[in-house]
């Protein structure tokens, strides 16, 4: 039976909470908070929409990721 709010990572096999982790799907937001030592807990491929091509999306923690999306908000994140 699985946990209503869990995804099992594509990365690690562990589950982790929806609620706890934000989707992020801009690389370059994501190389930076690689760059930062703020891994994903997992990630996936997805269709655009508007494009129909594939996007890759990673999931990061909310909790690591604040600091950095404040940085990253304010064009300050290098």
């Amino acid at each position: 039976m699985e946990k209503y709010g869990y995804e099992k990572s594509n990365l690690t096999g562990q589950e982790y909470c929806l609620k706890d982790h934000v989707r992020v799907a801009d690389p370059k937001q994501c190389r930076l908070y690689i760059k930062h030592e703020v891994y994903p807990v997992d990630m996936y491929t997805t269709t655009d929409i508007e494009t129909g091509e594939d996007k890759l999306v990673m999931m990061f923690s909310k909790k690591e990721t604040q600091p950095l999306y404040i940085l990253w908000k304010n064009r300050e994140l290098k």
